[in-house]
């Protein structure tokens, strides 16, 4: 070893780089972030001023992005100045900087912890809600939806309680005791909700590839894959935190400040993909329920020779059958047929 090198363990010396290496890390998930805000912004406003469909929408998106942002940014100059504090102004505090952050909680990153968390479930329930609210289990997923953030409403505000509170904030035990069950509530329903919105996506691919063909199904993979990387981004961090600090591994100190900004970026991923378009709505359901109701195939036998003529060309090569089942509703007047495909929810047509 360098005779540079300070008096400590070789056990504190990694700890202490954890701590650092993390901030590190940390950094560049928020440079991340940042670029996501700014393509998240910029297609926002072009649609809120443009009067494009759903600009109310819009707007609350952009004001949850903004919020974010801002919870990003706070987490991220607090936990600069906690290192700066650590590593350089408190360089000598008993056991080191890894002590140091160990035993003093900074109230804004435990705060903007909390919210962006908070923000991120709220997200995921409301697109599960969304992809649902078109079927029969539509009040279920809502009460599921309820019960989990709830759950780590309560779970992560019994937290933020325990460690604002001078007295027990110093002890590391409780805070990171009370935050391991957090995180474990917060994983699971962030794992079971991005479970339900992709069998979703998936019944409606098979749905309408089985109709179409295989070619026609790839958008919903496309919506399904969006979900997935989006859950991907917290899980995988969750995870990295929550198994070295079950084995009591000093890694957890690094992947415990990258999940603080990753939980601001992944929502980030899914709000850009909403301005961009890429999103699912509730017409692409109604869309499905209308392609599942079409059912094609090539006549087989010689069909009747009918002339079908238009003013520009005659289509005589190649006939194809085309057969569309409705069950019909007729007004009183017989002047307005319903047709109403297998989701029950399909416009009328004018007879």
């Amino acid at each position: 070893m360098s005779s540079y090198a300070p008096d400590e363990s070789a056990y504190q010396l990694f700890a202490e780089a954890t701590w650092l290496q993390g901030a590190i890390v940390t950094s560049v998930f928020y440079g991340v972030a940042l670029t996501l805000v700014f393509n998240c912004v910029r297609s926002l406003w072009y649609r809120i001023r443009s009067r494009a469909s759903g600009y109310r929408r819009d707007i609350f998106f952009l004001g949850y992005v903004l919020f974010v942002f801002a919870c990003a940014s706070v987490y991220q100059v607090a936990n600069a100045q906690i290192t700066q504090l650590g590593f350089i102004d408190r360089r000598n505090y008993p056991g080191g900087p890894a002590a140091f952050e160990e035993s003093n909680a900074s109230i804004p990153i435990n705060l903007t912890f909390v919210l962006m968390d908070w923000c991120a479930d709220l997200l995921m329930i409301w697109r599960c809600i969304v992809v649902y609210r078109d079927t029969r289990f539509r009040m279920l997923i809502t009460l599921f939806g309820a019960l989990i953030f709830i759950a780590s409403f309560v779970t992560g505000l019994f937290w933020l309680i325990i460690v604002s509170v001078p007295a027990r904030a110093a002890d590391a035990w409780m805070s990171y005791s009370l935050l391991f069950p957090y995180l474990s509530v917060s994983l699971a329903s962030t794992i079971f909700i991005s479970t339900l919105t992709v069998l979703r996506f998936l019944y409606h691919r098979n749905r309408v590839s089985n109709v179409l063909g295989q070619g026609h199904g790839s958008v919903y993979w496309n919506f399904s894959t969006m979900i997935i990387e989006s859950a991907a981004i917290y899980a995988i961090c969750s995870l990295l935190y929550i198994v070295p600090y079950a084995v009591g591994s000093p890694m957890a100190n690094a992947f415990m400040q990258i999940l603080g900004m990753a939980q601001g970026t992944a929502p980030l991923l899914i709000i850009y993909r909403v301005s961009e378009g890429k999103s699912w709505t509730s017409s692409v359901s109604q869309n499905t329920s209308t392609s599942a109701s079409l059912q094609m195939r090539r006549i087989s036998a010689n069909p009747t020779s009918t002339a079908i003529s238009t003013t520009t060309s005659h289509i005589r090569s190649n006939p194809i059958n085309i057969q569309v089942s409705f069950d019909v509703h007729k007004s009183g007047d017989n002047s307005v047929v319903k047709s109403v495909g297998e989701d029950k929810e399909e416009a009328c047509h004018a007879v």
